[in-house]
């Protein structure tokens, strides 16, 4: 059996999504750490917007909408269950990400399965609009790299 070479532009990719993995996951395990002392600091910030909207005696039913949204999700634990889906997409991702290092294309599936845990795991534990603008985020970044490694699909085997 001959060894096949790795594109270049497949490696680029698996080393940007090493780089990111494992910036995500030291950021989750961060996030879960500290969920309580983040959580009072954000809702003390949504109170202090939500007083100056009140003040203004011009807030509209969006802004209050939007602030009662985050306000919402931003509990302790709704930050930690946020840190461990953020950890197993991580996760999975660095894994798919080794196996298509490996050329691997079994590696490719399990990258976008990470991908997809990253998009609807926010939208599942947050909701409303800070679920949908992280979801929204994730599949931005995850739609344009699942098709990315899709375009190496023939290197793998």
């Amino acid at each position: 059996m001959e060894n096949k070479a790795r594109p270049t532009f497949l490696t680029v990719l698996c080393i940007l999504t090493f780089i990111a993995s494992a910036w995500t996951i030291y950021s989750g395990i961060s996030s879960y750490m500290s969920a309580d002392s983040v959580a009072g600091i954000l809702q003390s910030g949504m109170e202090e917007a939500r007083d100056k909207i009140d003040e203004a005696k011009e807030g509209s039913a969006t802004a209050e909408s939007i602030l009662n949204s985050v306000t919402d999700a931003m509990s302790p634990e709704k930050i930690k269950n946020s840190a461990i889906g953020s950890i197993i997409s991580s996760i999975l991702c660095a894994i798919g990400a080794f196996l298509m290092w490996n050329l691997n294309k079994k590696g490719f599936w399990i990258y976008i399965a990470g991908t997809v845990a990253a998009v609807i795991l926010p939208v599942l534990i947050y909701g409303g609009f800070v679920g949908l603008t992280a979801g929204g985020f994730g599949a931005f970044f995850g739609i344009l790299f699942c098709v990315l490694y899709g375009l190496n699909l023939k290197a793998m085997s």
